[in-house]
């Protein structure tokens, strides 16, 4: 049952061939990718095991790709990632114990990765920017379901599905907080859904913005009603909140506080503004974490919100010396070494919650610097354009992109990047770096002919 995985790649495959690479990724891709797990997946000779998402993205990647090849521009942010690939395949293929495992963790993270970067990177701006957003509003809105009920039941409902339907062999388990389990839906993970969530209520912004300036954009009528009473909007961010995930809610805080700076008249003075009032928080937050992560005896520890802090507080200070031995190249991702002192607080378990730190241990200073020069340019990038952009709505959505990357890097600081996330994120990225102006979605750019001179001219014979 698992071959049932490939159906939606070889779709992609046959839309890609017939010149629709578009309706691959609107209507295929953006679907498996939000709406199914990882863990719906299945082995192939002679390569890694693939998801369903990842398999549907091979074909319109490498069409992206092409497509680049054809008429891209070189930007920094694409040395950047393919460095960053070159330096996780160097690390995977030297550092790796079993160097099979390590070849095939390389090709994982170039389809997981470098394929999605390219589909954000090429298939989007700025024709099909509000389709896509929609498209993803909407598919995420259907999470709801499945994650009230794992909130609810404690139990992910994904798990009998994947089983009966793929042959997926995945837990049922859900991580419980407050007595309550986190929501997850197709994540499967709290925090990288809460990541995921918070990047989509980001998007949805950005159709309120249109909705209130009537700009010509075709919601549609559910979600235009939806967006007139801020429904979408509210669901999705109870859906961060259900998540109880600390680091995507600090994430959307910020996010939201960048979105408020194309309010102004004079972007450049509320972007100064808005980095005062961050710094000041940032300062004000870490003093906070440390003080609420000084706790020496295990014992001392109120609830499993605190333990999970203390946790992650205990794991950057034990993993410091593991990270200067592993050098220039890391260690590979499979061959990292255990470590003493790191289970005060988790009996038993090596869980490295930091996404940063896991880079840096698994490919070394030269990924960790990559790393961080590709955070530091997926910021730069939309909010440089965002000074330049003349339009209110390609300025505003500049402002979402860079609220996107705000929850993005947030999270990673408290978790490593798993499931979906490298995909979405990475196409996020790719996103971001072409951002172009033009947005015209309107009803004459849907379809529907404008009246001209001679609209109601009739031809008689």
């Amino acid at each position: 049952m698992s071959a049932l995985v490939l159906v939606p790649a070889l779709i992609c495959l046959f839309l890609v061939v017939r010149g629709r690479t578009e309706t691959a990724f609107l209507s295929v891709y953006l679907p498996t990718l939000f709406l199914l797990p990882v863990s719906y997946a299945t082995r192939v000779p002679h390569l890694p095991p693939l998801s369903i998402s990842m398999a549907a993205v091979i074909p319109i990647g490498v069409a992206a790709i092409f497509r680049f090849v054809r008429k891209g521009r070189l930007a920094i942010m694409d040395i950047l990632v393919v460095s960053f690939m070159i330096s996780l395949a160097l690390s995977e293929v030297l550092k790796e114990h079993v160097q099979n495992d390590g070849i095939f963790t390389a090709i994982s993270s170039f389809i997981e990765m470098f394929l999605p970067y390219a589909v954000g990177r090429m298939l989007i701006e700025p024709g099909l920017r509000l389709t896509t957003v929609r498209r993803i509003v909407v598919l995420v809105l259907f999470l709801g379901l499945p994650g009230l009920y794992s909130w609810r039941m404690q139990m992910n409902p994904y798990a009998p599905f994947g089983k009966i339907v793929f042959g997926a062999d995945m837990s049922s388990a859900v991580q419980v907080r407050g007595g309550h389990g986190r929501m997850a839906s197709a994540f499967t993970d709290a925090e990288i859904a809460g990541a995921a969530f918070g990047m989509v209520a980001v998007l949805n912004a950005w159709l309120v913005y249109l909705y209130k300036r009537r700009l010509g954009a075709k919601l549609g009528e559910t979600l235009g009603k939806m967006e007139k009473y801020h429904v979408a909007g509210i669901l999705l961010v109870m859906y961060v909140a259900l998540t109880q995930s600390r680091g995507p809610l600090a994430g959307l805080a910020v996010a939201y506080l960048l979105l408020q700076i194309p309010r102004f008249k004079n972007t450049k003075r509320a972007t100064a503004v808005i980095a005062v009032v961050l710094s000041i928080g940032v300062v004000a937050a870490n003093q906070y974490f440390t003080h609420y992560t000084d706790i020496t005896d295990p014992y001392a520890v109120l609830d499993e919100k605190q333990e999970s802090a203390v946790y992650r507080r205990t794991m950057l200070e034990v993993f410091k010396p593991v990270v200067e031995q592993g050098g220039l190249l890391g260690w590979s991702y499979g061959s990292i070494p255990k470590v003493q002192g790191l289970f005060m607080i988790r009996p038993g378990v090596q869980s490295v919650d930091n996404d940063f730190l896991f880079v840096h241990l698994a490919q070394g200073t030269l990924g960790y610097i990559l790393m961080v020069l590709i955070a530091v340019e997926s910021v730069r990038v939309p909010l440089v354009r965002s000074w330049r952009f003349k339009a209110l709505e390609d300025r505003a959505f500049a402002f979402s992109m860079l609220g996107i990357m705000a929850i993005l890097w947030i999270t990673l600081t408290t978790v490593a990047m798993g499931e979906q996330l490298p995909q979405i994120a990475y196409l996020m990225i790719g996103w971001g770096q072409s951002i172009a102006p033009g947005f015209t979605e309107s009803a004459t750019s849907a379809g529907v002919a404008s009246p001209g001179k001679f609209a109601f001219k009739r031809i008689f014979r």
